[in-house]
């Protein structure tokens, strides 16, 4: 039986990038938290974004949870207080200082010290993912790549919040579906199911999908497994064939044909780039 996907944290000592501009001190992708509350009075000297994927208190009030995917950005030297004392909470970070986080901020114009309701969280989780991905595997990780990725994940957040964005309302039925595609443990799904989840007949769900999240149901969930895919490939101790049975592929020469696909290397060529040579 294939192991489930888990969440991990990294800190950085030293830090990777070397840049006055941007300095990344720590990164957490759905990391899983025991019930407890953390209370950081004088901050951590650094910005922190923090997307809460389950229920959470964010402030000093503890009975009051915020809904799922509900992000929270907090200055440096501003007192960090959230949790949950009930059941184990779970999220996604980014420790980072420099002049660039604060420019990207300031043109994103997203609230400061407000937590707020992210629509499309997976974009904002990727943008992580691959930043974690371009620390880690190169000895000199690209501090423009880095910064990038970073910015890519605030705008996406931010283009749902201003006019400029669409203006297509998400309905929970469709955020479920999402939901479903990305929590693991990985397994088979079909239109079919995806519409009944929505309620909707599969014709108008794939329609109203897309109008939603810009990827067809299928495109969206292909693309989610792969990428979780290079992620588990940076650890050596996993073999590919538990790598793809991990994330929904039985069939080995079915996944190695996608993921050729989508990335232009074959699993292993893409392993070989990404661990460090010995």
């Amino acid at each position: 039986m294939a192991r489930p996907l888990s969440g991990f944290k990294r800190f950085f000592s030293p830090e990777p990038l070397g840049s006055r501009e941007l300095r990344i001190r720590g990164v957490g992708i759905r990391e899983l938290m025991p019930s407890c509350a953390v209370e950081r009075p004088g901050g951590t000297g650094d910005w922190l974004l923090m997307l809460f994927h389950t229920a959470a208190f964010i402030g000093r009030t503890k009975d009051k949870l915020e809904k799922l995917d509900t992000l929270m950005i907090w200055p440096p030297g501003k007192g960090q207080h959230y949790g949950n004392l009930s059941e184990p909470f779970c999220h996604s970070w980014v420790h980072c200082e420099g002049s660039r986080i604060e420019r990207i901020l300031r043109r994103a114009r997203l609230p400061i010290l407000r937590p707020f309701h992210v629509l499309d969280p997976s974009r904002f989780q990727q943008g992580l993912l691959d930043m974690h991905g371009e620390l880690v595997s190169y000895t000199r990780p690209d501090a423009i790549l880095v910064g990038n990725l970073l910015e890519n994940g605030v705008r996406s957040v931010a283009r749902t919040m201003t006019e400029r964005g669409r203006k297509v309302r998400i309905s929970e039925n469709l955020l479920a579906v999402r939901r479903l595609i990305v929590t693991p443990p990985m397994r088979k799904m079909t239109l079919s199911e995806m519409a009944t989840v929505a309620g909707m007949s599969v014709p108008y769900f794939c329609h109203r999908f897309k109008e939603a999240f810009d990827l067809s149901p299928m495109e969206y969930l292909i693309r989610h497994r792969l990428h979780h895919a290079a992620h588990l490939l940076t650890n050596k101790n996993l073999c590919i064939t538990e790598i793809a049975a991990e994330v929904g592929y039985g069939d080995l020469f079915h996944f190695s044909k996608m993921f050729k696909k989508h990335f232009g290397l074959s699993p292993s060529e893409l392993r070989k780039r990404q661990l460090p040579k010995v």
